[in-house]
């Protein structure tokens, strides 16, 4: 089975100009379309002092707050409309928005370093550090500083 993106560098710049309002809800729910948030949900969110945001789901309290993706980095949304047949299918999946930044909920707690999804977050930046190349001046000047010094 293969996964088939599709999606143009266009078009993300373009959803990026009219950012979409992404809530990321620890939830499953038996739907995956849009959902009139400005209606049924984002009038009803409460930001707290600290920054916080709180507002419910079907009577479970949430505690939120706005993440924002690391500099260089733009989250994309994916769709698929047509389901394939059978699990060896291949799947098309269809650019549906970006994004920069998204609304992070849990259950009844704050979000926090130690979430799944900020941990996930962190090693985006991790892992950027590990695998930047250093540059190969600053190596040499290193080598070079290293022998005058008689090291």
């Amino acid at each position: 089975m293969a996964v088939n993106l599709k999606l143009s560098s266009k078009d993300v710049k373009s959803s990026l100009k009219a950012p979409i309002n992404l809530q990321y809800i620890p939830a499953s729910i038996g739907g995956d379309g849009p959902a009139n948030l400005e209606q049924f949900f984002t009038p009803y969110t409460e930001t707290q002092p600290d920054g916080t945001l709180r507002n419910a789901l079907r009577g479970y309290p949430l505690q939120g707050k706005v993440t924002t993706l690391s500099e260089g980095y733009t989250g994309v949304m994916f769709q698929e409309t047509k389901k394939p047949l059978s699990a060896d299918d291949d799947r098309t999946l269809t650019f549906a928005g970006a994004f920069r930044d998204f609304t992070y909920w849990n259950y009844d707690r704050n979000p926090s370093r130690n979430d799944p999804l900020a941990k996930a977050l962190t090693w985006l930046q991790l892992s950027e550090v590990l695998h930047d190349d250093a540059d190969e001046q600053d190596v040499k000047q290193e080598q070079t500083d290293g022998t005058k010094n008689g090291h």
